[in-house]
């Protein structure tokens, strides 16, 4: 039996369902949303089948349309939220701040994540659209230029290093990323000759500027600082994403080279019930192996590092690094202790 696109619906009952419980129930019910979420999340990953072969998607229309189509429902959320804001309490000010921002940061960021790695040019002003409502645009350039480039290694910001906590990975990585995006957009200047206005963060940064004026001029500095405040939300979330994805994990170094990426330098999840929330984001190994595959052909690698509490579990856990660092640095050794038996 197959739900096709159906079962990756999820990101738009979640997102929908804050204003809904914000209207019908009351301010701070929209967090109900979050907690769901997260039970959801985390019971799926021990009552989901593992080990099974999952059934791999065509790229049809349907599949290829869910991104698009949520990118626009998710704005249209932020934009109701800044309405808010300027006659909400303060307690219901940071409950829609929390609760935007959360699911900004994850089916928000999720959605433009498959859109910029595609080939569709419509796509990639879709992601970066995403991707300015949380005012995060130069990672599709440290992303895919960089991250694809050099993760697992000691080169690339976004992956968190074994003994890092999170919020130590939280105050490098963030200044990181945008440095390593100037080097890119940098270089790329200077072997195309183009002039300094061609520089994409440039470019971003006056588009930003521009966008959060006219949220001030149309919703006033409520508006604005909620805007502010769930965009800050939302890149604690995708970094925290970041921070479980690569951990600890190392790529060799031979004959003065890096090796190839492999499945044991990602962090998975094979459980199918809940990477159908996350737009097969779980299946990071194969998503490393094959970037421009839509989320629904990508293939668990069963082989590969596998999370012992799948990403909600381990982003939660992240939240507390002794308890983290008691859990995963014994995976980290047990994997790298199995990897330096075997060949490269």
């Amino acid at each position: 039996m197959t739900f096709g696109p159906l079962r990756y619906f999820g990101p738009f009952f979640v997102a929908l369902s804050i204003p809904a419980l914000y209207y019908g129930i009351g301010p701070f019910c929209p967090l109900l949303t979050i907690a769901a979420l997260i039970l959801f999340l985390a019971g799926a990953e021990w009552i989901s089948v593992r080990g099974v072969p999952a059934e791999r998607d065509d790229d049809t229309f349907g599949f290829r349309l869910l991104p698009f189509a949520y990118i626009p429902l998710h704005l249209a959320i932020i934009a109701w939220a800044i309405a808010q804001a300027g006659h909400a309490t303060s307690a219901s000010f940071a409950v829609l701040a929390f609760t935007v921002g959360t699911t900004t940061g994850i089916f928000g960021v999720l959605a433009a994540h498959d859109l910029i790695h595609g080939t569709n040019k419509l796509g990639h002003l879709f992601g970066a659209a995403m991707l300015s409502a949380m005012l995060y645009r130069h990672f599709r350039i440290a992303h895919l230029l960089g991250h694809h480039r050099w993760a697992a290694s000691e080169r690339d910001p976004a992956t968190a290093r074994l003994g890092e906590g999170f919020y130590r990975f939280l105050a490098r990585t963030v200044p990181g990323q945008y440095l390593d995006a100037w080097r890119i957009e940098q270089r790329r200047i200077a072997l195309r000759n183009l002039s300094f206005w061609k520089n994409r963060l440039v470019r971003d940064a006056l588009i930003l500027a521009g966008l959060l004026l006219l949220i001030l001029a149309l919703s006033g500095w409520r508006g604005l600082a909620l805007f502010v405040a769930q965009s800050a939300m939302a890149i604690i979330v995708l970094e925290l994403f970041n921070y479980v994805a690569h951990y600890g994990l190392v790529r060799r170094i031979d004959g003065g080279r890096l090796e190839p990426f492999a499945d044991r330098h990602s962090w998975n999840s094979s459980n199918v019930l809940a990477n159908s929330m996350i737009f097969n984001m779980g299946r990071h190994a194969d998503h490393h192996a094959r970037p421009v595959a839509p989320y629904q052909t990508l293939e668990p690698a069963y082989k590969a590092a596998e999370l012992p509490l799948g990403y909600a579990g381990s982003i939660l856990l992240a939240l507390l690094p002794p308890l983290w660092h008691r859990v995963m640095d014994p995976e980290v050794q047990r994997l790298h202790t199995r990897s330096s038996n075997s060949p490269a």
